[in-house]
């Protein structure tokens, strides 16, 4: 599973990795980033942490929103700021980590939330010392919580698909014509070159 978003944000309003991690856990979770970890630095790649001791981690990347197309770009995204930071989940905690993040930069640092081409502002009373409380994992679940319960519902309400017995001898099969056509033609030649 991999879900993709972004942030619009000011850049000299980020900010430092101490901090968010500070801000992260006034809702009851500690998230530890990379010692060079910086929010307003490019790195284009995975973000190793760890969320409440449990490794995860997303992709992360930053752009000047001057060096995207505007076309590509939802109308009020110049209101919102002038940088993107993209967050890549992959899997069930990487997701809710995530979407923590999200959370707290939306209320402490007025970020404004894209997703799909959607952008969606922050509240009128979020901002610098805006409250944290209704992320609280006492009232939602920690991030790992919340990843186990979705993968639960998931394997409840989906169970994995079995495949058909016929059907992997078939993709055998198939993975296995190429190799026989190339042996018989090489016998063919061999053959053939022995008969003349």
């Amino acid at each position: 599973m991999s879900i993709d978003s972004a942030l619009i944000v000011r850049k000299a309003d980020l900010p430092t990795a101490a901090q968010l991690t500070a801000d992260i856990a006034e809702t009851g979770v500690a998230v530890a980033f990379p010692a060079d970890f910086a929010l307003d630095q490019n790195v284009a790649g995975w973000v190793p942490v760890t969320v409440d001791g449990e490794p995860s981690g997303f992709n992360y990347g930053v752009q000047p929103l001057a060096e995207i197309d505007p076309a590509e770009l939802p109308t009020g995204v110049a209101e919102a700021g002038d940088t993107l930071l993209a967050f890549g989940g992959k899997g069930s905690l990487s997701a809710e980590t995530v979407t923590l993040i999200h959370q707290v930069m939306g209320r402490r640092y007025r970020a404004w939330l894209l997703i799909e081409d959607e952008l969606l502002p922050p509240e009128d009373s979020w901002g610098a010392g805006a409250s944290l409380d209704d992320i609280h994992v006492d009232r939602r679940g920690s991030p790992a919580k919340l990843a186990g319960d979705v993968e639960a519902y998931v394997a409840q309400h989906f169970p994995p698909i079995t495949r058909d017995p016929h059907a992997r001898t078939k993709d055998l099969l198939k993975q296995l014509v190429l190799p026989i056509l190339i042996f018989a033609a090489l016998g063919g030649f061999y053959l053939w070159s022995q008969l003349t």
